[in-house]
């Protein structure tokens, strides 16, 4: 049995465990499911101009990268310290990650069109 006494404290925090949960490990899938959309929906140049738009898409990418990056360590940070697998948090997650599938592309084309008015200014 966990001693609670055994886990670290982290910015005043007990941690919960280190263990990982199925509720986590899905949400990592769905996280990497996302990341993986945002490649996909890069197309393989077939000629240096194409080379030169996707190179223009980096910035745009990265981006995005960041802010679902940044948004699934605030996640496995919330089941670290918290650890709770009860019925409404299962569901404030999975709407959680319906929301992320669901943003990729928009996200990816907010940021496209934005850096696009950007760097032709």
């Amino acid at each position: 049995m966990d001693s609670p006494d055994r886990h670290s404290i982290e910015n005043g925090f007990r941690m919960r465990g280190a263990a990982m949960s199925r509720i986590d490990a899905f949400s990592d899938v769905v996280f990497g499911f996302a990341l993986t959309l945002l490649v996909v929906s890069l197309e393989v140049p077939k000629d240096f101009s194409g080379l030169h738009e996707v190179v223009r898409g980096f910035v745009p990418f990265a981006i995005c990268f960041v802010t679902l990056l940044t948004l699934w360590y605030s996640h496995y940070g919330f089941f670290r310290r918290y650890g709770l697998h009860d019925q409404f948090t299962i569901l404030l997650n999975s709407a959680l990650l319906f929301v992320v599938l669901f943003s990729v592309y928009p996200l990816n084309f907010l940021f496209i069109t934005l850096f696009g008015q950007i760097a032709h200014r």
